[in-house]
């Protein structure tokens, strides 16, 4: 079994998972192993990520048909892949490991840049947001998700799969005009992260306040929250295992 790191600027993919005719990133890569190898390669990942979405450290694990030189493939690989797409390290690992199911928690970060006004150089990686925003306001409201609960409020329908998830952390700073999440948890459901980061924006302008989100959470009705935050600030940060 082998374990790739890689990092990856999402923009320009339909998010991580292998689709027909569009391009992602495992699709992208996989092209890229087949090409190492010799031979067709299927990947797990730690996390898939949605279309926009980046990766500092995203962990994949496949089986390998030789043992893994690091320098080598990781060396081969970069040469192929586009520049968006990194591959940081390559090894071989213990039988039966697995990049999803192996993962104790995976942390998240969501970037906004709170100023009046944008800077065109951040905009692959942050959300504008020129209202200013209260940060502790935010860090109440999100407190009030730390724990285990049913997330349905905050998550894609997802037929036949629970929304219950359990998270660890969650912190909201600010560093002058960068409003950061770091959020870890267990797992996460499909756009909950982005559905957070939402609801604890109209908290910090204003618009809903840091005691609704219990309600909001225990409401278990998507209609009842503020939708997703845009794609472009999230960034998966790292896998623990």
């Amino acid at each position: 079994m082998a374990r790739l790191e890689l990092s990856y600027d999402g923009t320009d993919y339909f998010g991580y998972a292998r689709q027909p005719d569009v391009r992602t990133v495992q699709g992208e890569l996989e092209k890229a192993l087949a090409v190492v190898f010799q031979m067709p390669i299927e990947t797990a990942v730690a996390g898939r990520t949605d279309a926009g979405v980046h990766a500092r450290r995203q962990v994949v694990s496949f089986d390998a048909p030789i043992p893994i030189l690091e320098r080598r493939v990781v060396g081969r690989l970069n040469r192929i892949l586009e520049p968006d797409v990194v591959v940081l390290s390559a090894s071989d690992t213990q039988p039966g490991f697995h990049a999803r199911f192996s993962a104790k928690s995976r942390t998240y970060r969501y970037q906004i840049w709170n100023s009046s006004l944008r800077d065109p150089l951040l905009r692959r990686t942050f959300w504008h947001v020129p209202t200013p925003l209260d940060v502790g306001a935010m860090n109440e409201a999100v407190g009030h998700l730390i724990g285990q609960h049913d997330f349905t409020s905050f998550c894609r329908k997802a037929e036949d799969q629970t929304r219950e998830r359990t998270v660890l952390e969650a912190e909201w700073e600010r560093i002058d005009q960068v409003v950061q999440l770091s959020i870890t948890a267990k797992a996460f459901c499909h756009q909950m992260v982005r559905s957070i980061v939402a609801l604890c924006v109209d908290v910090g302008t204003g618009k809903k306040a840091a005691t609704d989100a219990p309600t909001i959470l225990a409401a278990r009705d998507r209609n009842v929250a503020s939708g997703a935050a845009p794609p472009e600030g999230l960034i998966l940060w790292g896998v623990d295992y």
